[in-house]
């Protein structure tokens, strides 16, 4: 049995390190336990520092139905809605909440999951029972997506002493002797992965039966990913040219996107003008070699990408900056993220309006959607369009510019839900006239019959 599920935490107090981020967590559980509905959780971070061992732990504790959905999973719209749209509002056979765990949503990605981050959306947007996502990197395009629904929870590298103690207390309960030394020098090569350092240290018990210095010495060094801010780190901090491919190996990051952040952080890191300019027009000499990629499809061309990006920026400044730079996400990729979220919103408002009100798409855009917000001040008219034209709470929620879980939201909700019983009795109440005409042949009773419930029936304010 492989240790990393022997050892599984079955409680939060289980899990080591990270104690602020779960302490959040904790007390996320607990609102929803009293019956306030809280916001999904997306919990961020390094792999093997605990996020989906939390998920666990927690619907273990709290004693929930966990249902999930891993990077193992086809996640497309039809899987996404099939396995989370249900369990995300209804309750267990134990009459108590269900805990959707929604694992690695920035892995989402290709034909093969197509419509899933849709799916993922409406699913949160919808959702009566706790949702619980984990990421490796939170700037991932499905992750950026997702993220403006969530609480985002950020989790670190464990300490490696933290780690060694750890281990040291596996080690003593599976009765195989160790060396302190060796054990600090396993956790320290690890890099705060808590699972990738129960499968090593497990290898090497099972191998030699002790841990020592030469054991550890040939399980060697893991490959890890390269973040972001390291790699921006070592270009703006660099005092000779580097090489860019070495630099870049290990980042799990396209060249479109690497650019996007080193130009987005030029200004904040150089403080000279001429500086400025220079690593600007280093970049754009590096964007002309992107865009001979594209039209020729000759991939050879990204080593000279690199080479004008990195090396281009890095011998443009005169001085290296001893100062800390908060490197900040491009400031483009947000706002291009935001605007498609939008979007789509828009383009689902104006399939339920559009026919209704017998305006074309620009139409709507140009003079119907800037007045939305004004006229649904008048909350029966308000009201009587929500219901007429079938509006959900997330269309109302993004009119009002609103959370749909919002007290301005739901009065209106009530209030259309009310409306709807009305147009649902005049119309069983039409049927019915008809019916009697039919039998009685009053052609009265036809002609009542034959208009038409419009919108402006229902749009009049009452008097």
């Amino acid at each position: 049995m492989l240790w990393t599920e022997k050892y599984r935490p079955h409680r939060l107090d289980e899990l080591i390190g990270n104690d602020q981020a779960i302490a959040e967590v904790k007390k996320w559980a607990l609102l929803w336990h009293a019956g306030k509905p809280q916001k999904p959780l997306l919990l961020v971070g390094p792999p093997g520092v605990g996020k989906t061992a939390t998920a666990y732990a927690l619907a273990e504790e709290m004693g929930w139905d966990l249902v999930e959905m891993n990077a193992s999973d086809v996640r497309d719209a039809k899987n996404v809605e099939r396995i989370l749209g249900s369990a995300s509002q209804a309750i267990s056979f134990s009459g108590g909440k269900k805990l959707v765990l929604i694992d690695e949503v920035d892995g989402i990605q290709g034909t093969q999951d197509r419509g899933g981050v849709s799916a993922i959306l409406r699913v949160l947007r919808a959702a009566r029972n706790p949702v619980i996502l984990t990421a490796n990197d939170e700037y991932a395009r499905s992750v950026l997506q997702i993220k403006g629904l969530c609480k985002v929870v950020k989790y670190k590298r464990v300490n490696y002493r933290t780690l060694a103690s750890y281990l040291a207390k596996i080690l003593e309960k599976e009765g195989i002797p160790y060396d302190q030394t060796a054990l600090l020098e396993l956790a320290r090569r690890e890099s705060g992965d808590v699972r990738s350092a129960l499968l090593d240290l497990q290898a090497i018990a099972e191998r030699g039966g002790k841990v020592d210095k030469e054991s550890v010495a040939l399980v060697g060094f893991r490959d890890r990913e390269t973040n972001i801010f390291e790699v921006l780190r070592q270009v703006f901090k660099a005092k000779n040219i580097v090489r860019p491919f070495a630099l870049t190996a290990n980042l799990d990051m396209d060249p479109d996107m690497l650019t996007a952040w080193i130009v987005e952080n030029i200004p904040r890191e150089y403080e000279k003008n001429e500086e400025i300019a220079d690593a600007f027009h280093w970049a754009s000499r590096a964007d002309v070699f992107r865009g001979r990629i594209i039209r020729r499809q000759y991939w050879g061309f990204l080593s000279y990408v690199l080479e004008l990006l990195i090396d281009g920026v890095i011998v443009s400044k005169h001085d290296v900056y001893r100062k800390f730079t908060p490197y900040q996400f491009p400031t483009w990729v947000r706002q291009q993220s935001k605007y498609k979220e939008k979007r789509q919103a828009i383009k689902k408002l104006f399939q339920k309006l559009g026919p209704v009100l017998h305006v074309s798409l620009h139409d709507f855009r140009r003079d119907v959607l800037p007045l939305l917000p004004l006229l649904f001040q008048n909350k029966e008219w308000a009201a009587n369009l929500v219901a007429y034209a079938k509006l959900s709470e997330e269309d109302v929620a993004f009119i009002l510019d609103r959370s749909p879980h919002s007290p301005e939201v739901e009065a209106i909700m009530k209030e259309a839900e009310c409306v709807r019983t009305k147009i649902l009795r005049e119309q069983l109440r039409r049927q019915q006239t008809q019916q009697r005409a039919k039998h009685e042949e009053q052609p009265e009773a036809e002609e009542e019959n034959g208009k038409q419930v419009t919108l402006f029936d229902y749009m009049r304010p009452s008097r």
